[in-house]
């Protein structure tokens, strides 16, 4: 901030008092008002100069406070760019709209990374090989496409608001730890975009993310993936955080699993909690989570912020992990959107009455 100083300049006499009294009292007998238009004039020209000096402060704080980010969105596993478009006009209007607090945070460009459902195909072909069987797929030779339409996005949002632009990076699901993977540098990636985005990238939000694979596991879903990340020093919330980045978890606690019940959600939420983390088999075992995601196994360690949703402020229902039904089937049109389900029904992270319970970290 550039910072503007009045001086005051002062006239200094190099003649003595004795000579310099007569003639300074024959003009002030002959024109009295001399010495009091300059100093009038001076007073006001100090006067002005200290207002816009004010003036540009306030401009200057006035800048300082509103605090433009861009917003980067990381998808679940099968959706596409066209799911996400309800949610980014949500989390824009939410948080454009509030001015209560003194440093205001605006959303500037928003942008999903591009992949089609077809994309994940690209996971089968790691399917027949030893890694694969062995749970030890390296992150930066399986994700690559991942990573790829990451950069790609980041490149608009870098075009659109420039290089000293501010990133929030939002991951819902697996889309969450594969952020994680790439600002801890395991994309192997050497562009200009990747150096840029590990110095711009100021917040990273995930929703409903599985964290961990702990031992309890029936099976380890993501082959080993997930494991190099929790492994990895780089990309611990110590690390991470004390590079600037702000790191805030959610996972919502409103549904328990129950395979005995008649309840279907509790049934299905069962199925996915019980081979992330072996139990949950019934609902005795207390396991809450958002359907798909336990929330044992949704929060980095502090300092990582863990914040756990139980239900929307509007509706008072329970959140769910998803607001569509992905369809990896549909392999003829890779960017048709997913089968959205009931609003009045289902409500997700990115419902209203849920964004406003976490989006003040975006930032």
């Amino acid at each position: 901030m550039k910072v503007f100083s009045v001086t005051l300049l002062s006239i200094m006499s190099t003649m003595t008092l004795s000579s310099a009294f007569v003639p300074l009292a024959s003009k002030m007998t002959t024109s009295p008002s001399l010495f009091m238009t300059s100093t009038t004039t001076t007073e006001s020209s100090t006067s002005e100069n200290i207002s816009s000096s004010k003036e540009e402060e306030e401009e200057s704080k006035d800048e300082k406070s509103q605090k433009k980010v861009a917003v980067l969105i990381c998808p679940a596993q099968f959706c596409v760019p066209a799911d996400y478009e309800t949610f980014l006009s949500t989390l824009q209007s939410t948080i454009n709209s509030n001015t209560s607090d003194e440093s205001t945070t605006t959303i500037g460009t928003c942008r999903v990374a591009n992949l089609p459902r077809t994309e994940w195909i690209k996971v089968a072909q790691s399917l027949p090989t030893r890694n694969f069987i062995e749970s030890t797929l390296p992150v930066y030779k399986t994700l690559d496409w991942y990573f790829e339409a990451m950069e790609d996005a980041l490149a608009d949002i870098y075009k659109e608001e420039g290089d000293d632009v501010n990133v929030c990076i939002v991951g819902h699901s697996i889309g969450g730890w594969v952020a994680r993977a790439y600002l801890g540098g395991l994309s192997g990636s050497s562009t200009a975009v990747n150096r840029l985005t590990q110095r711009q990238t100021t917040s990273f939000i995930t929703l409903g993310t599985p964290h961990s694979s702990p031992s309890s596991a029936l099976v380890d879903q993501t082959r080993g993936l997930l494991n190099e990340v929790t492994a990895s020093p780089t990309c611990s919330s110590t690390s991470l955080t004390a590079r600037g980045i702000d790191i805030t978890c959610v996972c919502s606690t409103g549904l328990t699993s129950n395979v005995l019940s008649t309840n279907l959600e509790e049934i299905v939420a069962a199925t996915s909690y019980v081979p992330l983390i072996g139990k949950g088999f019934i609902k005795n075992q207390n396991v809450k989570g958002d359907g798909i995601i336990p929330e044992d196994i949704a929060f980095m360690d502090q300092p990582a912020r863990q914040i756990k949703i139980d239900s929307c402020s509007k509706t008072g229902m329970p959140v769910r992990h998803a607001h569509v039904l992905p369809t990896p089937w549909n392999l003829w049109d890779g960017y048709a959107p997913s089968i959205e389900l009931s609003k009045d029904t289902f409500v997700w992270y990115g419902s209203e009455g849920v964004i406003g319970q976490w989006c003040d970290y975006v930032r």
